[in-house]
């Protein structure tokens, strides 16, 4: 639809972690250090439940006594009030650095319902010289840890849910109007409010369940990720009223709607900034990391998104409030952008605070780090995109940089780890990375393969708007000069007879598979075939009659495949591709095709229970 790739670089995921150097840097200061790592256990208290926190000392830090310095109504704790005394329970080698570690622990009081649990942690050495342990080893002023007390849990819509991103700018103009075509990506193309508006219906016969919307707020910005006010929309994209009406309009249809909100960084145009800036003295001044010479902490270094201290009580204000402003005007939750760069306490004050105005709303964070990082945002946020799934479906299917063995190891473990509490949207593509499409040479065969797998695991599936229409891109994000362009990944949607209608019909029978048992997604899944040419198939169920078998082929070559008896299913049947056959007995599969099939177990006698939905063979 828009050219076939010529140059297709190494895939790039967009972080603070994203080469092997990096990760290696980041692993070195905080072994190197004073480190906590948000260790808490249980993870997540409940009301009237202990909690036992960790505080590692490395090679270059030196402790005598640990203390944990507590506070319980919000405030910033301080050595003059309540205080835990941890106590050193190990010596530990690690070869990273090369030296030993010592591990000490403590143990904070059980606490109410309610409760917002906030503490630091400050060890003394020998001399009686105090140094605070952060909680970003790259960010010593970083040193405000908090878990929220209460029994709240992720709305159910949120696991259910099947999720389509819209980048506002390049998704329609509305009302008839042709996109403006500026000279490049980097410029405003026109996309409006409106123009989602009326394209709700196409969402509502897709099957999408949740739209998640690149920022709305005013911003000098085409990607609006540097807003300079949080309490209006961006003319250029409409109206407050317009905004209201497409919630309206999308909960009318059975959609919920979540906006996209910047919490760590915003634009240096923003009034808060610009007197801060101006005036020294000014209260917002310490909302911002200003040197004497006036220099400033920005994110990434881009002087245009000066970094908000989301610790500041007028800032964490400031920000939550805005939060609240939209769950009162009709947004069902919110996809936090850069979650990583505000702390822990800011994001638990976030939760309490958005969870009270609005019950069922969700925080979903952008958090491009390890899988331990991520996990320690339970009970501060309802989940985080999966970004480390993103990277093995890009390597399984895209790059072919795994085999069928080692990308089900890697899911199992990956589930495993992060348990079903935690939910982890899932992706193939963003708009700061090369689509899917692009990096796969333009195979359809592979987006539809990478989809069918997405859309039978666990957790809900993301769609990045025109991935379902075969939507590419013009040029890879990476140009010859080194530079990355991630506009590149934001070229104007498309509405007319260049969509890939064959993809579209085969997204519209992947999402009624999914929506059709949103529960059984979340079953055991049982290997049947990892194959080293390419066949991989797993079984997914607990034993009762509805079940489910994913079969995938990633080869050139055609693969055929008995379905043992505990696995023969009669029911649904959806292929991603030509020649991709199931015949209750046996799957065959033509080249980079697959196919689900989701229904009822055929008993051991040869006999079939009854399908609790009618079953069928939809068309790829």
């Amino acid at each position: 639809m828009t050219g076939e790739p010529v140059n297709v670089t190494a895939d790039f995921i967009f972080g603070t972690m994203a080469t092997d150097d990096l990760r290696l840097a980041h692993l070195r200061r905080e072994a190197l250090g004073l480190s906590h790592r948000h260790a808490l256990s249980p993870a997540v208290p409940s009301p009237g439940e202990p909690t036992t926190l960790t505080v590692w000392v490395g090679p270059d830090a030196d402790a005598d006594r640990i203390d944990a310095w507590y506070s319980v109504d919000g405030s910033v704790p301080t050595s003059e009030g309540s205080a835990v005394a941890l106590r050193r329970v190990a010596s530990e080698w690690d070869t990273l650095v090369w030296g030993y570690r010592e591990r000490w622990e403590g143990t904070l009081p059980a606490q109410p319902a309610g409760t917002l649990l906030t503490y630091r942690l400050a060890a003394t050495d020998a001399t009686g010289t105090v140094r605070m342990v952060a909680a970003d080893p790259d960010d010593p002023g970083t040193d405000l840890f908090a878990v929220s007390i209460d029994t709240d849990t992720t709305p159910d819509w949120l696991r259910e849910a099947v999720i389509y991103h819209v980048f506002v700018d390049r998704f329609d103009p509305g009302a008839g109007r042709d996109w403006l075509a500026p000279p490049s990506l980097d410029g405003f193309w026109g996309g409006t409010l409106r123009g989602v508006i009326d394209r709700l219906p196409y969402l509502a016969d897709l099957g999408v369940t949740c739209l998640w919307l690149s920022p709305v707020f005013p911003s000098p910005t085409h990607h609006g990720y540097d807003a300079t006010d949080y309490l209006r929309v961006e003319p250029r994209l409409g109206t407050e009223a317009d905004l209201v009406e497409l919630f309206d309009g999308a909960h009318a249809s059975g959609m919920r709607v979540i906006l996209d909100f910047v919490a760590n960084h915003l634009s240096d145009e923003h009034p808060a900034f610009r007197e801060a800036m101006r005036d020294p003295a000014s209260p917002e001044r310490d909302w911002f990391t200003v040197s004497d010479d006036g220099s400033y902490r920005s994110f990434f270094g881009v002087r245009s998104m000066p970094q908000i201290r989301t610790d500041h009580p007028g800032a964490r204000r400031f920000l939550i409030e805005a939060a609240v402003h939209w769950l009162g005007r009709g947004a069902d939750g919110f996809r936090l952008d850069y979650a990583n760069g505000p702390s822990h306490a800011f994001w638990a004050a976030f939760r309490q605070a958005t969870r009270a105005a609005r019950p069922d709303s969700v925080a979903i964070g952008e958090v491009v780090e390890t899988a331990a990082l991520q996990r320690s945002y339970a009970g501060r946020l309802d989940g985080t995109l999966d970004f480390l799934l993103l990277q093995q479906l890009r390597a399984f299917f895209a790059f072919d940089a795994l085999s069928p063995a080692a990308f089900d190891a890697f899911l199992a473990r990956h589930l495993a780890f992060f348990g079903d509490r935690f939910v982890l949207p899932s992706f193939l593509d963003n708009h700061d990375m090369n689509r899917f499409l692009w990096v796969a040479g333009g195979d359809a065969r592979r987006l539809r393969l990478a989809a069918l797998c997405q859309f039978t695991l666990p957790h809900p599936p993301v769609i990045y708007y025109g991935t379902e229409v075969g939507l590419s891109q013009w040029h890879d994000l990476e140009y010859p000069d080194g530079s990355r362009r991630m506009e590149e990944a934001r070229v104007p949607m498309v509405w007319d007879a260049r969509q890939d209608h064959a993809m579209l019909v085969f997204y519209r029978h992947l999402i009624a598979l999914r929506r059709a048992a949103p529960g059984l997604w979340s079953a055991r899944r049982t290997p049947l075939v990892r194959s080293e040419d390419g066949l991989y198939v797993v079984g997914i169920g607990d034993g009762d009659d509805r079940a489910a078998l994913v079969a995938l082929n990633r080869s050139a070559s055609r693969q055929r495949f008995a379905v043992p008896s505990g696995w023969s299913i009669t029911g649904t049947v959806v292929p991603s591709g030509d020649g991709a056959t199931f015949d209750g007995r046996f799957v065959d599969l033509a080249p980079w095709t697959g196919l689900a099939v989701l229904g009822t177990r055929i008993a051991g006698d040869g006999t079939e229970h009854a399908p609790r939905r009618p079953g069928g063979t939809a068309p790829g």
